[in-house]
């Protein structure tokens, strides 16, 4: 990589929050578990993510209102049922679901029928293709989010993470969305910390309360 302007400021900023905050590795070790018997719950969460400010809104009102009504909160049912009773922006409830199909279909190719090990195998194996990440309404950043909390070691980058990467003085504009991942991997193997890591403790420097 060429090198980047204010990287060893961003490194050590970087690794001084992780210090000062050792609570930030244990929240990160603990994400993929968050899901855990509800990854129908969880794909909600991430198409539910976008362009929502996440810990006012996402989190107290959209997942509630969803678990109140669908009761069974695993793929199976989110991939029958589209929520089309939330408050959800045009297609989203369709969007949720696809994503919920696809991930079962995957598990269906590799011979899995387990949500649990369905989840895992798709992040974690690299045999995960394009399927989820073509639907429209799921870029990148969503892409990745649902791989870290499958337990996929990943970052999502998205408009906190460039809020983030240019706090550092890193000009993220110089960078497509896959060349910024690419950015992030190398700040953490710097660092010496996992990507989830570097997400979680970019989310707590730089505001939790965005749109993202």
């Amino acid at each position: 990589m060429f090198e980047i302007a204010n990287w060893d400021t961003a490194v050590s900023t970087i690794r001084t929050g992780l210090e000062d905050n050792p609570d930030i590795r244990l929240k990160a070790g603990a994400l993929a578990g968050t899901y855990v018997g509800k990854r129908g719950l969880m794909v909600v969460d991430v198409v539910g993510s976008m362009r929502r400010k996440y810990e006012e809104y996402v989190v107290p009102k959209l997942l509630p209102s969803y678990v109140e009504k669908a009761k069974d909160l695993s793929l199976a049912t989110l991939a029958n049922t589209p929520p089309v009773w939330m408050k959800l922006k045009t297609g989203e409830a369709g969007v949720m679901s696809l994503v919920a199909r696809e991930l079962i279909a995957h598990g269906k190719r590799n011979g899995l029928s387990l949500e649990e090990d369905i989840c895992k195998h798709w992040a974690t194996s690299g045999n995960y293709g394009s399927e989820v990440i073509d639907i429209k309404g799921i870029g990148p950043a969503l892409h990745e989010y649902l791989r870290m909390l499958c337990g996929a070691d990943t970052l999502k980058v998205d408009v906190r993470v460039i809020n983030g990467l240019v706090g550092l003085g890193i000009n993220a504009n110089l960078f497509t969305s896959d060349g910024l991942l690419e950015v992030c991997k190398a700040i953490a193997k710097d660092v010496g910390c996992t990507l989830t890591e570097l997400d979680q403790i970019l989310w707590h420097l730089f505001g939790s309360k965005d749109k993202i």
